[in-house]
């Protein structure tokens, strides 16, 4: 029997209604419109509008296989497998590489800016986290300097009263910048609302996440305000009289605390908190409310001692005291997050042996937030990324349209799959959800027996994720379970042009079609990495390049590309199109954060990734 001339590809500009009743219709005679496939590549979807018979007959762009096909009937997969494949498709070998299969060019990088001394004092030593903490650093200095210059004009001496006013000062700073009301006024004021300022400035402020610098600036320079406080304190009760029962406990007391600072100090060193992470916060947690325990028995003691030389009341001396009230506003810091504990009732949907999603409808969040879980409170805490309940759909009846992409095949999901309402649970309710994977002892006995109920501590605050809102286009580039924040934004703001890299295990089955759909929602053209597949080139993927080769394609790149646009210029007003990406924003463990933002910024292109130090 003679084989039946090539039916040709449909024209994708013609199909502007593609979720019709022909494509949903089982009954449906048309043999070149069939229902559409979705292809993956290690777990991407490339949607397109292809029939089985034009597969088996090799009529598929090059970017498709269909050894990847996933939604096909179960008799044209299993027809197409007893076929030889066609020249016309990817090799499994070509199929595994990331950079083949999403045409990105593989060839050696631009080498980075600069000698490495260079590299090293503008990136690594001068980052804008450094620069904070050595501002906290100069704060000091000058402080320290006025008081020199007060002190050769009018002739006196520097005291212990003035250097352990610095310390409470410098530890109040410290505290003060981590309560989460701060931190999301920061974000709110320079992470949200600059969004039409020129692209250099917010470039500038986007680096706001950085302002873990003043926390331990202050701290370090509180401590170091404290061995001047002893010194001083040392000196004057041994120039006047003799060591009473009260300058003992003071001596005790005094020099207590420096012990717990320089521990806390300690510890906190990054490389030890990567060793004992668990132990650091313990200690961190503590000694802190341990040191600020003494600070209060150390001011009690050395006002009595004040007093017993003047006219003024113990009362009196603290009213007037500032040190008194610093130490009142670091003590009410310290116990405000512990008076929003709570023990919320959770509803755990488990999405595979290595993943479970968290849902609360306790209060609704903000894309770029992170909720602190635990169910022992006094021993440990974690932070997750929120997800926003998805809004509910607008009652249009409005069909999926198809998206011409510069000689792409329109790659945007054309009919809703059955997972497609899964994804869609929760919708237009009241609260949000966090996805835990395995990722330690704490995450694995919570995915092995998922809690009914669960404490959470403080309130949702913002992170790194914030500033993604800042820049359109943007690249999004998660690793594992660094997805689930990335989620927020693409729920809260699904018009928000981005373009998405993501490498993680298995991507599928660990976190089900959900996950997959709302991504290729989002970016029809998001590259999906399993590692779980491939050879070296997929198991270890080289992120630094394929991110800097998706920049390069970025800069070719119009409003057009953009399927979330639907046909605007942009979603923040600005007058300027959407075009090439402003940025990169990487969620990801710390080493990987590191060596992406690094090899990015190094070469030119503005990135960001999370600093680690909390």
């Amino acid at each position: 029997m003679p084989r039946p001339s090539p039916i040709p590809l449909p024209d994708i500009d013609d199909l502007t209604d593609c979720d019709t009743d022909i494509s949903d219709s089982e009954d449906s005679n048309d043999e070149s419109i069939t229902q559409p496939t979705r292809a993956f590549f290690l777990g991407v979807r490339t949607s397109t509008l292809v029939s089985p018979r034009d597969l088996e007959a090799g009529r598929v762009p090059r970017n498709i296989s269909s050894d990847t096909l996933v939604g096909d009937r179960p008799e044209d997969r299993k027809e197409k497998s007893d076929k030889p494949d066609s020249q016309g498709l990817l090799s499994e070998d070509e199929l595994n590489d990331p950079f083949t299969s999403n045409s990105l060019d593989n060839s050696p990088l631009p080498r980075k800016r600069g000698s490495r001394v260079f590299r090293y004092l503008r990136w690594n030593f001068g980052s804008v986290y450094r620069r904070i903490f050595c501002l906290a650093f100069l704060a000091n200095l000058a402080a320290l300097a006025f008081l020199i210059a007060h002190w050769i004009v009018a002739g006196n001496t520097l005291t212990y009263q003035q250097a352990s006013t610095a310390v409470t000062a410098n530890i109040l700073a410290a505290i003060a910048v981590r309560n989460e009301h701060v931190v999301n006024s920061l974000f709110w004021v320079f992470g949200t609302w600059p969004t039409r300022l020129p692209l250099r400035a917010r470039r500038l402020v986007a680096k706001v996440y950085s302002y873990g610098g003043i926390h331990s600036g202050g701290a370090v320079a509180g401590t170091i305000w404290y061995l001047a406080f002893l010194v001083l304190l040392t000196m004057d009760f041994q120039s006047n009289g003799e060591t009473t029962v009260l300058r003992s406990y003071i001596y005790f007391v005094s020099y207590t605390i420096i012990v717990l600072l320089v521990t806390m100090l300690i510890t906190a060193h990054p490389h030890l908190r990567r060793i004992i992470h668990n132990w650091f916060e313990g200690v961190h947690r503590f000694m802190g409310w341990f040191a600020v325990l003494l600070f209060w028995a150390q001011l009690m003691l050395v006002t009595a001692e004040t007093a017993q030389h003047s006219d003024m009341g113990m009362g009196k001396a603290l009213l007037v005291s500032s040190n008194f009230w610093m130490l009142v506003a670091i003590t009410l810091l310290v116990i405000y997050p512990w008076t929003r504990l709570r023990l919320r009732e959770v509803e755990a949907e488990v999405l595979s042996e290595h993943c479970v999603k968290l849902n609360f409808n306790y209060r609704n969040v903000h894309y770029g937030q992170a909720i602190r879980l635990t169910d022992a409170p006094l021993k440990e805490t974690h932070a997750f990324g929120v997800i926003p309940y998805p809004a509910a759909p607008k009652p249009t009846g409005a069909n999926i349209r198809g998206v011409n992409m510069k000689g792409h095949v329109s790659q945007l999901s054309l009919v809703r799959s059955p997972d497609t309402t899964k994804s869609l649970s929760h919708t237009g309710d009241h609260g949000f959800s966090v996805i835990v994977s395995n990722a330690g002892d704490w995450t694995r006995k919570i995915i092995q027996n998922p809690p009914t109920k669960i404490y959470t501590r403080g309130t949702p605050q913002f992170g790194v994720m914030r500033i993604a809102g800042l820049f359109e286009p943007c690249i999004i580039v998660a690793t594992g379970s660094g997805i689930a924040p990335c989620m927020s934004l693409f729920v809260q703001k699904p018009d928000h042009p981005v373009r998405i890299v993501w490498s993680t295990k298995a991507p599928l089955s660990t976190y089900g079609a959900a996950v997959i759909d709302l991504i290729y929602k989002t970016d029809p053209r998001a590259i999906i990495i399993d590692t779980s597949r491939g050879g070296p080139a997929t198991r270890r993927p080289d992120l630094v390049k394929i991110v800097y080769r998706v920049w390069e394609q970025s800069q070719r790149d119009t409003p057009a590309d953009y399927a979330g646009l639907q046909g605007r210029q942009n979603t923040s007003g600005r007058s300027k199109p959407v075009g090439k990406c402003e940025a990169v924003v990487v969620i990801s463990n710390q080493r990987l954060t590191r060596k992406v933002v690094y090899g990015l910024e190094t070469r030119g292109v503005p990135a960001y990734g999370a600093i680690f130090d909390s």
